[in-house]
């Protein structure tokens, strides 16, 4: 049996970037739609196969529907989600503690997985809560990258002084351009290791802390990245 993991950062983050349109979303669904879940689970389980549909359709590669299908079906978990807790709270059934809804949350969300993994007419569904699982994995620097800047941290601690200002942090991204339409390998790396860079500028200069500023960084890049699944998935696939 998988083990059943929350939401990835991605869609975590998204949700916080879009919360005041999500929220006037819930609240018209709630005041439109009863029985909205019920609806909406139907969506959900279609939603795999009419991403494989469009993805065969627009030449896409299977690691770019398999990601896209993880993606939208995380994001289509969490309005469900959302949705159940909102009704429970104005039913007020939740326990009567601090943390209450999150915990409930967490524990429907579990729930959620479980089920999509259990419905035998959603094809590669298994596939689909693995690459949930790896989504993880975005916010996470590689091994070899970590494994790359020990070998040649001293080549790094030489150039790191010439960006120690506010303009050199926020221009990184701009001087280091990425060539997104070539090997999405090597465009992965370089995406990597150019947040790695900017994560030890955010520590020196702004006491941030080294792993919160490099899944920062990433996250803010995100809607740059997610244009090129290929890309999305290689930075996902590092080792």
């Amino acid at each position: 049996m998988m083990e059943p993991v929350l939401p990835d950062p991605i869609t975590n983050y998204n949700r916080q970037v879009a919360r005041q349109r999500y929220l006037r979303r819930e609240e018209y669904v709630l005041g439109h739609h009863p029985g909205f879940n019920l609806v909406y689970w139907r969506r959900i389980v279609r939603a795999p196969a009419r991403v494989e549909s469009l993805g065969r359709r627009w030449g896409w590669s299977r690691d770019q529907i398999k990601l896209t299908q993880a993606l939208l079906v995380t994001r289509m978990a969490c309005v469900f989600i959302d949705h159940l807790i909102t009704r429970m709270t104005q039913a007020d059934i939740l326990p009567r503690v601090a943390g209450a809804p999150h915990l409930e949350w967490e524990r429907q969300y579990r729930d959620f997985l479980l089920r999509f993994l259990r419905a035998p007419e959603i094809h590669g569904r298994r596939d689909i809560v693995k690459i949930m699982q790896r989504l993880h994995r975005y916010t996470m620097p590689p091994q070899s990258l970590l494994d790359f800047r020990r070998r040649h941290w001293r080549w790094i601690a030489a150039i790191l002084p010439s960006l120690l200002t506010p303009a050199a942090a926020a221009g990184l991204f701009i001087r280091r351009q990425f060539d997104v339409q070539g090997d999405p390998v090597v465009a992965a790396r370089k995406i990597c290791f150019t947040a790695a860079l900017y994560s030890d500028v955010q520590e020196r200069l702004y006491r941030q802390q080294w792993m919160y500023a490099y899944s920062d960084c990433l996250l803010r890049l995100y809607d740059l990245i997610r244009k090129h699944p290929d890309v999305l998935a290689a930075i996902i696939a590092l080792e």
